[in-house]
């Protein structure tokens, strides 16, 4: 694991940041991806649709948001995050058009493909985890094969187990649903870029192992 601080983000699980969105998943771009391939460069940029007739989109879009066709981040953010070490997670051009299919959208944007999972979590050391149990009436219910974030994330509320081997940058973690976990030097380039407000950035704890 990358030295310093590891540093998680819930704003995966923000609702306000989803705006609708439609893909076709016929294109050949999203049958590379659905494949595990990278699209062809003719293929890109990835096409992505608004999802109603009455989308204008004049306002300025959100740095970062999500609907059909995953994470769509600017591309000034995607400089930033494509600088460090990503794993299998890539970052692709991609164009939004009005729902006609053919009006594009004067606004660059980039998809980020799927988070490299890892399986860090220490839940019995976390804090205000939550998580639906259907046996939860039981004297000792088992845990959830996936836990979700707290409602409210603070400092040492996610706990992980150190691992050395893990040199990743950012990647999410397979038993935390709509985590976004982050090194310390990723985390201060993006708080330097002035994206601190949009992650909101909690310090993890890390367990370190005999």
């Amino acid at each position: 694991m990358a030295e310093g601080d590891t540093w998680v983000s819930s704003v995966l699980t923000d609702s306000s940041l989803v705006v609708g969105t439609d893909i076709d998943r016929s294109e050949p771009a999203w049958q590379a991806i659905e494949r595990g391939e990278p699209p062809a460069a003719e293929d890109l940029p990835i096409r992505i649709y608004a999802k109603y007739k009455n989308q204008i989109f004049n306002e300025k879009l959100p740095q970062l948001f999500f609907g059909s066709g995953g994470i769509k981040i600017s591309k000034n953010l995607a400089e930033v995050i494509q600088k460090f070490n990503l794993g299998r997670t890539d970052i692709r051009r991609a164009q939004l058009f009005l729902h006609d299919r053919k009006t594009p959208i004067d606004q660059p944007l980039c998809s980020l493909g799927s988070l490299e999972k890892m399986k860090l979590l220490a839940p019995n050391e976390c804090k205000n985890l939550r998580g639906h149990v259907v046996t939860r009436h039981l004297p000792n219910p088992p845990p959830p094969a996936e836990w979700g974030m707290p409602w409210e994330l603070q400092d040492g509320d996610i706990a992980i187990v150190s691992n050395k081997a893990n040199s990743l940058d950012t990647w999410t973690d397979a038993n935390l649903k709509g985590s976004w976990f982050f090194s310390d030097c990723m985390k201060q380039a993006l708080c330097d870029a002035g994206y601190a407000k949009l992650f909101q950035f909690r310090k993890c704890r890390t367990l370190r192992l005999n």
